[in-house]
């Protein structure tokens, strides 16, 4: 379901405008559909899982997207340039480089102390990675961090499987076949 509905990530965000409950109306519909095809799977459950979806993605679009792009982008003007955090945070910003992250970066600079903390998540995400490796390797690997530091929130059906897990190594429900 995740893969078709992918195309709400650039909706997410528009909960209070007046599009939105047809935006929302138009993804729960295409869900119900996919969970259709499944015998087993009910109106509310896949009702719930499109919610669950909603709320994750909205989670990842405001805490994690672009993100991983911002550190890349700063840590180029850290390593290359020999710059300060602040002051690469301050070119990429005044660069736009990138816009989803623009109110991001201006919260960070607008307070003394950094508001957001970037600098230190930033230094977590940037660890080890000398100016020596290339780009591509660069960025792939503060993405990993990224991802790994920003954790998105558990969703249920990934409760169930460690519940599963859980049963089959007590001995409660039989093993399942690879």
């Amino acid at each position: 379901m995740v893969k078709e509905i992918k195309w709400l990530e650039n909706h997410v965000l528009k909960e209070d405008t007046p599009e939105w409950e047809q935006i929302r109306r138009k993804g729960l519909y295409q869900a119900i559909r996919i969970a259709a095809e499944f015998p087993n799977i009910d109106f509310s459950l896949a009702y719930y899982g499109f919610m669950e979806y909603i709320w994750r993605t909205r989670f990842y679009v405001v805490f994690v997207k672009g993100l991983d792009r911002a550190y890349f982008e700063i840590w180029k003007w850290v390593t290359g340039q020999q710059m300060c955090f602040r002051d690469a945070l301050h070119e990429v910003y005044n660069e736009n480089l990138i816009p989803s992250r623009q109110h991001t970066l201006k919260a960070e600079l607008q307070q003394p102390g950094g508001f957001l903390q970037l600098e230190r998540q930033f230094h977590r995400c940037t660890e080890g990675i000398s100016k020596e490796v290339p780009d591509w390797i660069a960025q792939e690997l503060i993405s990993q961090e990224v991802r790994f530091k920003r954790a998105l929130p558990k969703t249920y059906a990934q409760y169930a499987r460690k519940k599963l897990k859980v049963a089959e190594a007590i001995g409660l429900i039989p093993k399942a076949k690879a």
